[in-house]
């Protein structure tokens, strides 16, 4: 019974992480229907889950394999295990970059068109390496015909095409975010553009705000003009209002 609650706690953990980039991936993907797109980092209580459910992992993984080293002296010699618990401390180098390094620099609200050399090696590599990660772990944690059968080196060759593709793809999104848009002059990176963005908005159609030009539209965002306040004056307040200016007037 321990032992089931010790592996649906691991489950639970990474599918609240999972749930959480997932989403913020999509509001990535949204945004790209727009000008001049901006990446904000992910708000405190997102970045708090993950490092949560990161920690839980931890903890229920390394039981896990207490229990099963009960079991079976060479229950760490499973390959897949190994290269697990290898990717698996990859990705927590990769939260630490991430949060001292990533988020930082998003917090600057620079547009994706202004990024330098700098920002591209600290934003797009641990992105991609967070989102590459994240899933093929977990997919080695259900991929129970690859046990004591599938050779350590094979796993590690067949996790590093795939965090290639990934890469490329996170800096194909980014090229196209940081595009200026224009049915006219680039209508096929405008309908891949609203493309994605319908995507990451689950299918709806997004609004396409146009951001002013310039190097000002790196600044922070101007206030939302504030609407006039109608006062409404019922029939009581009326009365009492001219009755009050009559006998001022005496």
């Amino acid at each position: 019974m321990l032992y089931l609650i010790l592996v649906f706690a691991h489950l639970l953990a990474a599918s609240m992480a999972l749930g959480a980039i997932v989403a913020t991936d999509l509001r990535l993907l949204s945004k790209l229907a727009q000008d001049r797109v901006r990446i904000a980092p992910p708000n405190e209580f997102v970045a708090r889950m993950v490092i949560v459910a990161l920690l839980v992992l931890w903890i229920t993984g390394a039981a896990i394999v207490g229990h099963g080293l009960l079991q079976r002296a060479d229950y760490l010699s499973n390959p897949k295990l190994q290269a697990k618990i290898l990717l698996v401390a990859l990705l927590t180098l990769n939260a630490v970059a991430l949060h001292r390094f990533t988020f930082p620099r998003l917090a600057r609200g620079r547009s994706v068109a202004r990024w330098r050399a700098a920002e591209w090696a600290a934003i797009a590599v641990p992105v991609a390496v967070s989102n590459f990660l994240w899933m093929f772990t977990a997919f080695l944690g259900i991929a129970r015909p690859w046990n004591d059968s599938m050779p350590l080196g094979d796993i590690l060759g067949i996790a590093a095409g795939l965090y290639l593709v990934v890469q490329l793809g996170v800096f194909a999104i980014l090229r196209l975010a940081g595009r200026a848009v224009d049915d006219r002059t680039k209508p096929l990176a405008d309908i891949v553009r609203r493309s994605l963005a319908s995507l990451g908005n689950l299918g709806g159609d997004p609004e396409r705000v146009v951001a002013s030009r310039g190097d000002e539209a790196d600044g922070p965002a101007a206030p939302p003009t504030p609407r006039p306040v109608l006062r409404l004056v019922g029939r009581r307040g009326a009365r009492s209002e001219r009755r009050d200016a009559a006998a001022g007037g005496r």
